[in-house]
């Protein structure tokens, strides 16, 4: 169960850091999306971590929460490596994928962590 909440945690301060990166400004947000970047390759290795112990229904959400996560590391390092103006056009996306991520990553838990249901009667 330790792991479930680590992923919660993770998820949940990835979204917040891409929050607030969102609303600052693009010199400003650099620091924040370096940490969020970390957070999300930290979620990343979690998952992946995890990924052989997870039943089948859950699999689908641990492999969005990883594309996500995916997509939301490369969005931070071109808002990292980019001019001023890209960057800024980059911040929404940024802040998107980190929602997506951090809602599969409840999703996954929520699947992984519910009781299988009984076997039906005929």
């Amino acid at each position: 169960m330790d792991f479930f909440n680590k992923a919660m945690e993770q998820a949940k301060q990835l979204q917040q850091l891409a929050t607030d990166a969102l609303q600052k400004s693009v010199e400003q947000a650099q620091p924040l999306v370096k940490d969020a970047v970390a957070k999300a390759q930290e979620l990343q290795r979690t998952l992946v971590d995890q990924t052989p112990q997870v039943t089948a229904a859950a699999q689908k959400h641990y492999n969005a929460a990883l594309d996500h996560a995916g997509a939301m590391i490369a969005t931070g390092k071109t808002v990292l490596e980019a001019s001023t103006a890209q960057a800024h056009q980059h911040m929404q996306t940024l802040a998107d994928q980190a929602a997506k991520a951090a809602d599969a990553t409840r999703a996954a838990v929520h699947e992984a962590t519910k009781p299988p249901e009984p076997p039906q009667q005929p």
